[in-house]
């Protein structure tokens, strides 16, 4: 068993129930192959421990927090008092995307006349933590990047099309203020074309300039993170500043 086979104290999973005893409950983990582990009465609440035989069934999913695993006995308890609804809500979002994900590649084996995605889920698990942030990871970079860790070309371009329909890239923005000036007699011209010149010639992002009022202008930048967005908003000064070369001169206002 690897290490990665074996759960952590402190990690938040998702269990099912095997039986009810009047100790607590047996249960067992979903994503370390079904490993049992024992949720003692102690570590489930109140109101549930007065009915527990009634509140908790065989077969019921649960979300619980690891409080003991000891690898070379097999040890494992879980609590389910001890997850906070922050935790449990964020634990339902992952196995949601994970099914959807899983059903994703599932989709596109089935469209190629393949027998499964075994190949390929593989192959995904092997390079990211999730199919899920895979599947983001392809989003981003395109069909190549699942085509170079040896996923058919055919499978990676349908893959790339579904998870687009589904996972949007995080856009983040950073704004400036930009003050603009021109001595030239056509200097609202001249500055008109220097801005609509410097965004076309952007790429890899967003940027928008839009105007507040006489000799100001506000300038936003669109970006996957922020770093990225930075360094879009400097470059997009820069080749304002370019296209002003002679002809006027501005100031970006923190």
């Amino acid at each position: 068993m690897s290490a990665q086979e074996f759960p952590e104290v402190g990690e938040i999973v998702l269990v099912t129930v095997e039986s009810v005893s009047p100790s607590g409950v047996w249960v067992t983990l979903d994503e370390y192959n079904n490993l049992r582990a024992f949720l003692p009465e102690s570590e489930i609440s109140k109101s549930t421990i007065k009915n527990l035989e009634k509140a908790i069934k065989p077969k019921q999913k649960l979300v619980a927090k690891v409080i003991k695993a000891d690898r070379q006995k097999l040890d494992i308890d879980v609590s389910i008092k001890q997850v906070t609804q922050e935790e449990q809500k964020l634990k339902r979002i992952e196995i949601k995307k994970s099914k959807w994900a899983e059903s994703v590649f599932n989709i596109v084996a089935k469209r190629l006349n393949r027998p499964n995605a075994e190949k390929e889920t593989k192959l995904i698990s092997q390079k990211y933590e999730s199919l899920y942030s895979g599947l983001e990871e392809l989003v981003k970079e395109g069909p190549e990047s699942f085509i170079k860790l040896g996923i058919d070309e055919d499978f990676a371009k349908e893959l790339y099309r579904l998870a687009t329909e589904k996972i949007k890239p995080p856009v983040v923005s950073i704004t400036k203020i930009l003050e603009i000036y021109s001595l030239e007699p056509d200097g609202i011209e001249v500055i008109k074309k220097a801005l609509i010149e410097s965004i076309n010639e952007m790429k890899n992002g967003k940027a928008e300039i839009t105007y507040i009022s006489a000799p100001r202008y506000r300038l936003t930048y669109y970006s996957e993170n922020y770093k990225e967005a930075e360094k879009g908003i400097k470059k997009l000064a820069s080749l304002v500043a370019k296209k002003l070369e002679g002809k006027g001169f501005f100031r970006l206002i923190e």
